[in-house]
């Protein structure tokens, strides 16, 4: 009986131990089951990131590569927006200094802004035959009987703007400013034709006269208002009545009219008294 007991609780261990080691590779396979899909689900997710890594690198990629793209567009425009700012600038500023030039030859300059201009050799003079002439191509002050200088601004035909005195030979020159210019106005001519201007009944006149000989003297004036309208003239001579014979007596005459020696000397008198010589 004792025997029996024994065996049967042999039995029962070896069953009992049989049953334990079944439920340990149970739960040794579940283990190892379980432990795969996590792994797989790991790799899936590090596939997911990679992935997603991947997405957002290509999508940075493609938006740094637009955003360069419009940046370069955008400079380009940037750069022909200021080409075009410039241009149009430049248009403007060419228009505005046109325009500014138009205004400065449409005004006109002053009778001594002009005179000045001929004196600093800027513009020319228009003798008297249409040729121009510098004050450069003049003999300034050299001191040589036949050299010029600068003279005296006076109101030479009456029209309240001065006038240009150029001393020298035979009178020199005297220069009128008028339309944007400057006109030779009147010029002596040689001893027989010098140049002088006289203040005669409140005006002034324009006198050329030849007296190098005692039996002949002539006067010639003229009276302007504004350098391109004569109003009157005077002229006044003594001469020999026979000029091949001195012992004939003098002849006077006014404007083609004979005159008395004392007719003659009180007006000669009164004109010379005024007389300015421009010689020098």
């Amino acid at each position: 009986m004792n025997r029996c007991k024994k065996i049967a609780i042999s039995v029962c261990v070896f069953l009992t131990a049989l049953n334990v080691v079944a439920c340990g590779q149970a739960t040794a396979d579940e283990v190892v089951n379980t432990d795969e899909p996590f792994t797989r689900q790991q790799e899936s997710s590090v596939q997911t990131v990679e992935g997603t890594d991947l997405a957002i690198k290509e999508d940075e990629t493609a938006n740094a590569d637009e955003s360069s793209g419009n940046q370069q567009e955008s400079s380009m425009q940037t750069i022909e927006s200021k080409n075009l700012e410039t241009e149009e600038d430049k248009t403007i500023d060419a228009e505005e200094f046109n325009a500014q030039t138009g205004e400065n030859i449409d005004t006109e300059m002053t009778a001594e802004e002009l005179l000045d201009l001929f004196i600093n050799g800027s513009i020319s003079a228009i003798s008297s035959g249409d040729s121009a002439f510098y004050i450069t191509d003049l003999d300034m002050d050299s001191g040589e009987w036949d050299s010029y200088s600068i003279g005296e601004r006076v109101d030479l035909d009456n029209d309240g703007e001065n006038e240009l005195i150029i001393c020298g030979p035979y009178g020199g020159i005297y220069l009128d400013a008028r339309d944007d210019g400057v006109y030779e106005f009147a010029a002596g001519e040689g001893t027989g034709y010098m140049l002088s201007y006289v203040v005669y009944n409140g005006a002034t006149w324009i006198m050329y006269s030849s007296r190098m000989h005692a039996e002949y003297e002539l006067f010639h004036m003229e009276k302007f208002e504004g350098a391109d309208n004569l109003v009157a003239e005077i002229d006044f001579s003594s001469e020999l009545i026979d000029e091949n014979n001195i012992e004939s007596g003098m002849k006077y005459t006014l404007n083609g009219t004979e005159i008395s020696y004392d007719e003659f000397e009180e007006l000669a008198g009164k004109i010379c008294a005024t007389e300015i010589y421009t010689t020098k």
